[in-house]
């Protein structure tokens, strides 16, 4: 293989993956009518997927150091399409969730795997736009399953739409497994050479790296949060269909796609290799962003549109640069062990997230209270973190 095709086949199978364990994001109106669930339960179908994710995170970044991406990642989707299969063909509420939990253990994989894959493939000076283009992935999947499945699920049923979800998975798994290799040099390593879960205290002992993955909880509570409630907020605030509410957040994802590239490409060329100055411009778009939406049906409709794309901007933006950071303060060595740790940090937000944007939004009776939580949580990140000192020794 050549790193081209390598960040190609990674970035087609974190978009299969994103698109197959977020598909119940844009399908939760759907959801929500069928199933007659309140607003709170609507907001716990991503927080199941993650509490697996967070549950399997740590394993899944020491089995990509230990067995190598290709049949981590290969085994992670073929389990995430097989749960999500089973979810669409769940009788009710609860077994839904159930199906979602053990799907987000084969999620658990994606950013381990893929990481380590840009680390081995890509030097230094690269591995930022690598990473940024890699990480477009989720978003391009969750674009495209905010434009697809509400069609789908108008036309056929939801069901079918989140079966349709889980097959891509599964082919993506077939994929990885037909072609990926390693490098050559990294093909196989002695048993001496792997990394062990005791090597992660050298890292635990050092408080800016707890810190790092602090910040990456609280950036993901606000974009799981803008994930899981962005289309109901503008169905219910603006009085539009479920399928225009999907576009919306399907706008979001076009903002975080776009900025994950762009600050990939920036930290490269323009920060030396530096990716925290784009974690704290991202954290202050998206501060921005949630303060705005704040002010619910006082926005006009248009600049509710254009606040979208912004929002995604922040709210997803972020998540190539930490794990770039991540992966490159481990090493080659440890760039999949230390991302299984972040994905961990970053995934828990996700399972608060929703979870406490639905209370909000229940307590208050309106979005302004949600929306500005998730304005402190960003403007807290854009504080503390510029205020660390460096991690990384780059040449």
């Amino acid at each position: 293989m050549v790193p081209g095709s390598v960040l190609a086949l990674m970035t087609l199978a974190h978009g299969a993956g994103a698109l197959t364990a977020l598909s119940v994001a844009p399908l939760a109106p759907f959801l929500l009518d069928a199933l007659g669930l309140s607003r709170l339960q609507a907001g716990l179908f991503l927080p199941a997927i993650y509490l697996g994710g967070v549950l399997m995170s740590l394993p899944a970044g020491w089995l990509a150091d230990r067995l190598g991406v290709r049949w981590t990642l290969a085994l992670g989707q073929l389990l995430t399409g097989a749960m999500v299969i089973a979810a669409a063909l769940a009788g009710g509420f609860p077994a839904l969730l159930a199906f979602l939990v053990v799907g987000g253990f084969g999620f658990s994989v994606l950013n381990p795997t893929t990481g380590k894959a840009i680390v081995e493939w890509f030097p230094p000076r690269r591995r930022g736009t690598a990473m940024g283009i890699k990480q477009t992935g989720l978003t391009l999947g969750g674009l495209a399953a905010a434009l697809a499945l509400p069609p789908l699920a108008l036309a056929t049923s939801w069901r079918h739409a989140l079966a349709t979800a889980g097959a891509l998975s599964l082919a993506s798994a077939a994929l990885v497994a037909a072609l990926y290799r390693p490098p050559a040099a990294l093909a196989v390593l002695p048993p001496a050479d792997r990394p062990r879960l005791a090597e992660l205290g050298m890292f635990f002992r050092r408080p800016p790296i707890l810190v790092v993955f602090g910040c990456g909880l609280a950036l993901s509570i606000a974009q799981s949060s803008v994930l899981a409630y962005l289309a109901l907020y503008a169905k219910e605030t603006f009085a539009v269909s479920a399928v225009t509410a999907g576009q919306v957040l399907a706008l979001a994802q076009a903002g975080g796609t776009a900025s994950r590239l762009a600050w990939g490409v920036i930290s490269d060329r323009s920060f030396g290799g530096r990716r925290r100055p784009g974690l704290v411009a991202s954290a202050v778009i998206g501060a921005t962003a949630y303060a705005l939406f704040s002010l619910g049906a006082a926005l006009p409709v248009w600049l509710a549109i254009v606040l979208a794309l912004v929002a995604g901007a922040g709210a997803f933006g972020w998540v190539g640069l930490y794990f770039a950071l991540v992966a490159e303060i481990g090493g080659p060595r440890h760039a999949g062990l230390l991302t299984g740790v972040a994905t961990a940090f970053a995934w828990s937000g996700t399972l608060i997230g929703p979870p406490i944007f639905g209370l909000a939004r229940e307590a208050s009776g309106a979005y302004t209270a949600p929306w500005l939580i998730l304005t402190a949580i960003a403007a807290t990140v854009a504080l503390v973190l510029p205020r660390l000192r460096p991690l990384v020794q780059r040449g």
